[in-house]
């Protein structure tokens, strides 16, 4: 999304970084200090961990450490983490920017683990929890918040202390997780992780983090905006992206990030990486081998709802969004019909509003879109006819209960402003039917 805000004098001279020979010199806002930052004093870490790609018997855990070292991570039932589990260390090394991640296993469904790093010779880091899912098998209720966009200049991000007041499951973020291309641009990876580094210090993030899990992907800013699959940048934001996120790596295939995930026989997310493979000159978005995998995966799901999880909108005609490929929109939308796969629902972020969407193709299909958590808001109007709401004029996110253990499975998703203030609330019924 274009930036077109304007900035001060103050700001303009933080920014103007010194040029030389054409090249400029990152000018980074400085990182703030956090309470937590204050806590890691003596653990041997810099960042308080996080968790993420959470399922009914395993979990990805991130952490950064001050420098090359063996970590390990304990975890239990227990908040003391008296007769903690550990899993086996790992050594963080410099190439990695000293971040790490640990996979724990052999967990139980439908359970709150607490967990912390361990520096040898060091202060146990904070303890932070999550909550696995339910087996693939079983029914259960779920609440899981999502939104996009957080732009370093906007921090503090209290909007995301307005989320963990609602106590979510998990939060899906759904890309900008930073502006490798604003605050001064990031030419080199150690600039796009000086930018994680940045947000990661931000407090109400630290305490949203600490107290659930995350799904992650990406979009352009972790790039540049609107970036083309082949820009020379983009191999290095998807390394920073990979070293600063809890998410898991496919053994065979290291750069990709689209993937699925189950939360029981409730839901299933299709979490879609709708930058690294567009291909113009042949119209898609996905790219053939993500879009034959989601288009599978999808016909298979025995959830009781899909969440098609995209950072860009599915309902927007836009030339960056899925209007710009009406080849891979068209054939989503035909199988959809063909196969008869019922409760399908699109999450969205990227465009800085707020939008309930009937889909243009097929209007039974709603998508919610929601954003920034922290940036512009955007210019939009909400009058084309697809819109059923629209706000542009708060900070946002949406929060989503699945009701699938009673007779009648509903979905309710409420649309937030960084207060909690309910902006709408829409259900949609399990049967099939046009609401």
């Amino acid at each position: 999304m274009k930036e077109k805000s304007e900035l001060s004098r103050r700001e303009f001279l933080n920014l103007a970084g010194a040029t030389v020979a054409g090249v400029t010199l990152a000018p980074w806002i400085p990182p703030l200090t956090s309470a937590w930052a204050q806590s890691l004093v003596g653990t041997g870490l810099t960042l308080p961990c996080a968790a993420g790609d959470v399922s009914a018997d395993g979990a990805v855990i991130w952490l950064r450490a001050e420098r090359e070292s063996a970590v390990t991570v304990e975890y239990g039932k227990d908040a003391a983490l008296k007769d903690a589990s550990k899993a086996p260390p790992i050594r963080v090394v410099g190439e990695n920017d000293y971040t790490g991640k640990v996979i724990l296993r052999d967990l139980e469904p439908r359970t709150t683990y607490h967990y912390r790093v361990v520096v040898p010779d060091k202060t146990p880091g904070p303890v932070a929890r999550f909550v696995t899912a339910p087996r693939a098998d079983q029914m259960a209720d779920v609440r899981f918040a999502f939104s996009g966009d957080t732009r370093q200049r906007y921090q503090p991000f209290t909007i995301m202390d307005a989320i963990r007041e609602k106590k979510p499951e998990f939060f899906l973020h759904l890309g900008d997780t930073i502006y490798g291309d604003l605050e001064g641009k990031a030419r080199h990876l150690s600039q796009f992780r000086d930018k994680y580094v940045a947000n990661r210090k931000d407090e109400p993030t630290q305490r949203l983090f600490a107290e659930t899990s995350l799904f992650v992907v990406w979009d352009d800013h972790e790039v540049a905006d609107n970036y083309r699959a082949l820009d020379p940048l983009a191999p290095v934001g998807r390394r920073a992206f990979f070293d600063y996120w809890p998410v898991r790596q496919d053994p065979a295939d290291g750069h990709r990030i689209y993937r699925s995930a189950r939360w029981g026989k409730a839901a299933e997310l299709f979490i879609l990486d709708t930058r690294q493979y567009r291909d113009e000159s042949v119209g898609t978005i996905l790219g053939p081998e993500q879009k034959k995998w989601f288009l599978d995966a999808l016909g298979a799901s025995d959830a009781r709802f899909k969440f098609v999880c995209t950072s860009v909108p599915f309902s927007s005609p836009a030339a960056d969004k899925w209007g710009g490929y009406p080849a891979d929109k068209d054939e989503v939308l035909k199988v959809i019909k063909q196969k008869k796969i019922r409760s399908v629902i699109f999450l969205a972020a990227d465009v800085h509003y707020a939008a309930v969407v009937r889909v243009p193709g097929n209007t039974a299909l709603r998508e919610v879109i929601v954003g920034p958590l922290g940036a512009q808001l955007g210019k939009g109007t909400g009058t084309a006819k697809r819109f059923e709401y629209f706000n542009n004029e708060h900070l946002n996110y949406g929060l989503v209960n699945v009701h699938a253990e009673g007779a009648d499975p509903y979905v309710e998703i409420e649309i937030l402003t960084d207060k909690n203030v309910l902006l709408h609330k829409i259900r949609i019924d399990a049967s099939g039917k046009e609401p």
